[in-house]
């Protein structure tokens, strides 16, 4: 099998002996791969920084493909499907996957780590519960990019936005677009779009955001205080955080607004308690997104309410996989997304 390969700390190359996942399971569906992004989480595994993407392996989980066997149990796919798949399944027999809950699931698989081998290789085994098809219309690469907006879907479905909500969201990467793109389909007063870099601000413009401020060169609380009469944000998303951006989306939430975390943050720092206590602020995590997630996106897409086509910004067939997570590791030019081809 071809395959994109982490060896080791820092060793990553292309393969065209990787060992081909097959059906186990009579729920089983093997998939063929056409497309595959590289997500944060591969770069994080490639320097061995990651808590469970541990080299040696397979990983990748942002894709789209073909299905090309089934097992005998299963009902709702068959051979030819055009499909993107949901990378995770909880054990199903705990409290929280008998409540719903299977992402926050104690024992769940996450594709592309422990023993799954994942979609940067060219064949992926998943169980059928987890594969959403694909409309005719939409591409294989707006398939893969699915998974990094159902972040943004699962944040932004579990958050009050009315008409007159003003959203403000730090950090203008894949998941800060995300938020970006879902927020919108609620039809919010407001979405500002803050980012320390131009070129981020640059393609949040590029999907219709109207109101962009670079928060290295002027101040976001001035901004954010003018956009909304003095008031604060409403909702504040974190898609990208360390100490000094917690503090920032602190002060620009308005009082008793919510501050949401999805972009993944190393313990230990410093949280602005003071101000979360005296605004009397909502802070909320999100862990990924549920089944529901990919099917609002797919439907948005289908309908037109989403248009995915200025996410990526490096195309490279898989045989160029060391190029490929160098330039998302190093970034010699602007990155937004890399999506590999197979």
């Amino acid at each position: 099998m071809r395959g994109g390969f982490i060896e080791a700390v820092e060793v990553a190359y292309f393969r065209d002996d990787l060992p081909e996942p097959q059906i186990e399971n009579d729920t089983d569906v093997k998939i063929k791969i056409h497309n595959c992004g590289i997500c944060g989480s591969e770069v994080h595994a490639y320097h061995g920084l990651h808590p469970f993407r541990i080299p040696p392996l397979v990983s990748g989980h942002e894709l789209a493909g073909e299905v090309v066997e089934v097992g005998k149990a299963v009902r709702k796919v068959k051979v030819g499907d055009r499909v993107t798949a949901e990378p995770q399944y909880g054990c199903g027999e705990c409290w929280y996957c008998r409540h719903g809950l299977y992402n926050v699931c104690p024992s769940k698989h996450v594709l592309g780590s422990g023993g799954w081998s994942g979609a940067l290789g060219e064949y992926i085994v998943t169980p059928e519960n987890t594969v959403i098809h694909l409309a005719d219309a939409l591409s294989y690469e707006e398939g893969a990019l699915i998974e990094p907006v159902a972040n943004g879907m699962y944040a932004v479905r579990n958050s009050d936005i009315t008409e007159e909500t003003v959203i403000t969201v730090i950090g203008c990467g894949p998941i800060g677009i995300g938020d970006y793109l879902c927020a919108r389909l609620y039809h919010p007063k407001k979405i500002i779009m803050a980012d320390v870099a131009d070129f981020n601000l640059c393609k949040a413009r590029e999907f219709g955001a109207e109101i962009t401020v670079n928060s290295g060169k002027e101040s976001l609380y001035d901004r954010v205080m003018d956009e909304t009469d003095g008031v604060g944000s409403d909702l504040t998303f974190l898609a990208f955080g360390n100490e000094p951006v917690l503090q920032q989306a602190a002060e620009i939430t308005r009082r008793g607004g919510q501050m949401i975390q999805h972009a993944l943050m190393v313990d230990g720092i410093g949280f602005p308690y003071r101000v979360h206590q005296q605004h009397e602020l909502d802070f909320k995590a999100y862990n990924m997104y549920t089944r529901e997630d990919f099917e609002l996106i797919c439907k948005a897409l289908e309908e037109g309410k989403m248009d995915l086509s200025h996410f990526v910004t490096q195309r490279y067939p898989i045989e160029k996989f060391k190029e490929a997570i160098e330039m998302a590791d190093k970034r010699p030019e602007p990155v937004l997304k890399v999506m590999m081809e197979f």
